[in-house]
């Protein structure tokens, strides 16, 4: 895959999630996906295939609201891979607010996310944030 069809599926995964349009996002995942959070917030594990995937994002999305948005400020390009460096912020219905920096690693293959990764680079206040 070349690097632009890379960054458009990147693009087009991001606008869907930044909208809370998570039907959408079926559209450039593969659906035999793993997907792994990393830290030991209540959100992270490893969730494989759409569904799991998907009911991940939705509680992610629950439990803030839907204000939980991402913004890349650095975005590294391999071999049908691409590693991004983004600001997150959101907010908990409770008034906590979150805004750090999460490293994201993602793999594709035949135009479609195979893999990704969420890593935080604060785990504690990434676990403190989604803690309920």
């Amino acid at each position: 895959m070349t690097s632009e069809k890379i960054l458009a599926i990147l693009q087009a995964a991001l606008d869907a999630f930044n909208r809370n349009d998570l039907e959408a996002l079926k559209e450039v995942v593969d659906k035999n996906i793993t997907y792994i959070i990393r830290g030991r917030g209540d959100v992270s594990g490893t969730y494989r295939g759409q569904e799991a995937v998907a009911r991940a994002l939705k509680k992610v999305k629950e439990l803030t609201g839907g204000t939980l948005f991402a913004l890349p400020e650095v975005v590294l390009m391999g071999d049908n891979a691409l590693m991004a460096y983004m600001r997150v912020s959101g907010q908990r219905p409770d008034g906590r607010k979150y805004d750090q920096y999460q490293a994201y690693l993602y793999r594709f293959n035949q135009g479609k996310l195979i893999e990704g990764q969420t890593i935080p680079v604060d785990q504690m206040a990434f676990e403190q944030f989604f803690k309920d």
